[in-house]
């Protein structure tokens, strides 16, 4: 048993300097275009049956002007989801909002070395630029210098373009923008070391993106490889800051998507409603501070980065935040690892609720409703701390080679069961085992000690075959499942024991 606890303190410690390493809030240039493309007030949310930036360098960059073509993409994204024609958003009323008709500009002061751009019908108002190179080719806005730019207004059809040199950081500040483009993307991110996007609080901001994309030319790159995958999108590394409001529909693909590292810092306000994955980074998400985020997809994932071919990218880091999410995917999903520390979610996924290769909870707050798997690890599953209800899945919590649960508090009820669902460590009492009979769904779920003190109970979201129960409340001793007052089975805890794996009929 020592044995065992120390080989826990281990795994735990090496797990924590794991998320530290990848949930780190450096802002480093990632040069992702050197490799592979990879795939007015605010409005009332309705949850059916639920819950200054100092200027950077102002040396001049690389300019360019943004050519469209005749042809159309209904999408030419190497995502793991592609846009098709028949690729809509989500029809679901479960989560669903009035976006609205016109922005909001808050209180402001913007520096005096900032470039003001104002938005019209009529196009784009440029004022103090001085230097910077800045300019106006039809409905379009390049930004062609580092510095920071302060944008509002209205624009029905626009696009801001950033091509700068690749050491460059451009930081926008959204303070009332209503921004569309009927043949592309509104902002696109062509080249630069990255692109900072600050929502000034107070400030309500909307985006919106054409169904079908024209393709572009733009600087050296081909057509097909310019055309971007998102209605915000970013060749470079992307971070979202401020405690303003921002509406994403991403009627094409995705919603907000970086090739390479996305970064949300401060506690913005974020909708997205879109076809494909609703907020992407290929090389990485990471939100450090919090925000509350409204997540709606049609085909994608709420939170995804999927990149293959560096075991140190591919990772979701979340360390706090509010998440409703009502998805046609995953939830989280990361091909690498998913980080949790902290934050509140609630999760309906057609697929997974949070799926990685390793998925590490450290705290955090769930309700999921999914598809499929609950939390599914491909290698290894740590929970560590926070907790977990899941009330309809086909298996609560699967990790294929390695599960160790040190902490947290977990329930689950799952339409099947297999034996990867049984915790290989625990150092608290967890139990992962088959029913001797269904439990209907819609009958309530308890588990109580032999007091008949109540442990867990929840609602079953669908037929079930399985529970899955982990809790400090649990001790030695032997507990019952009751489905609508009646006993199902009994399982049983020993001092010896932490891992209970078979519940038998009473």
């Amino acid at each position: 048993m020592n044995q065992k606890m120390s080989s826990l303190k281990w795994i735990c410690a090496a797990s924590a300097f794991a998320f530290l390493a990848a949930c780190s809030s450096s802002d480093s240039g990632s040069n992702a275009n050197s490799e592979e493309s990879s795939s007015s007030t605010e409005s009332s949310v309705d949850v059916s049956s639920a819950d200054n930036a100092a200027e950077s360098s102002s040396a001049d960059g690389a300019t360019s002007s943004a050519a469209l073509t005749s042809s159309t993409s209904s999408a030419s994204d190497s995502d793991a989801s592609t846009a098709t024609d028949t690729d809509t958003l989500s029809t679901s009323t479960w989560l669903a909002w009035d976006t609205p008709t016109s922005p909001t500009a808050a209180s402001y002061s913007a520096p005096d070395s900032a470039v003001i751009v104002t938005l019209a019908e009529s196009g784009f108002t440029v004022t103090n630029a001085g230097t910077k190179s800045v300019s106006v080719v039809d409905n379009k806005l390049v930004v062609g210098s580092a510095g920071l730019y302060v944008f509002s207004g209205t624009m029905s059809d626009g696009q801001i373009l950033v091509t700068v040199d690749e050491n460059s950081t451009v930081e926008f500040v959204f303070n009332g923008v209503m921004l569309g483009n009927s043949e592309n993307a509104p902002v696109f991110l062509v080249s630069g070391d990255k692109l900072k996007i600050e929502l000034a609080e107070g400030s309500t901001n909307i985006l919106s993106d054409a169904r079908n994309y024209r393709y572009m030319a733009v600087g050296t790159y081909t057509e097909a490889d310019s055309v971007p995958k998102a209605c915000l999108y970013g060749r470079e590394d992307l971070t979202l800051k401020g405690n303003g409001t921002l509406y994403v529909t991403g009627n094409y693909n995705n919603g907000i998507h970086t090739k390479a590292d996305l970064i949300i810092n401060d506690s913005p306000t974020i909708y997205v409603n879109t076809v494909n994955n609703a907020i992407k980074g290929n090389r990485s998400v990471r939100i450090n501070e919090g925000g509350s985020y409204y997540l709606r997809t049609g085909d994608g994932s709420g939170i995804s980065s999927d990149k293959e071919t560096d075991s140190t990218k591919g990772r979701v880091c979340i360390k706090a935040g509010t998440y409703t999410m009502d998805v046609g995917n995953n939830g989280i999903k990361a091909f690498y690892m998913d980080s949790i520390a902290g934050g509140s979610y609630t999760i309906h996924s057609a697929d997974d609720a949070v799926q990685g290769s390793t998925v590490m909870i450290f705290d955090g707050t769930f309700h999921v409703e999914s598809g499929d798997e609950g939390f599914n690890a491909k290698s290894a599953m740590y929970l560590r701390g926070g907790s977990a209800t899941v009330t309809k899945s086909s298996k609560p919590f699967i990790s294929t080679s390695e599960m160790v649960v040190s902490g947290g508090s977990w329930f689950g009820l799952g339409g099947g069961y297999m034996k990867t669902m049984i915790p290989s460590e625990a150092t608290a009492y967890t139990v992962a085992a088959q029913l001797p009979a269904d439990i209907i769904s819609g009958a309530t779920v308890t588990i109580e000690n032999a007091s008949g003190t109540t442990v867990y109970s929840a609602t079953a979201g669908k037929n079930i075959s399985s529970i899955y129960a982990s809790s400090a409340d649990f001790a030695a001793g032997t507990y019952t499942v009751y489905a609508d007052g009646a006993a199902v089975c009994s399982f049983t805890f020993t001092a010896d024991s932490y891992v209970a794996s078979t519940c038998t009929a009473d």
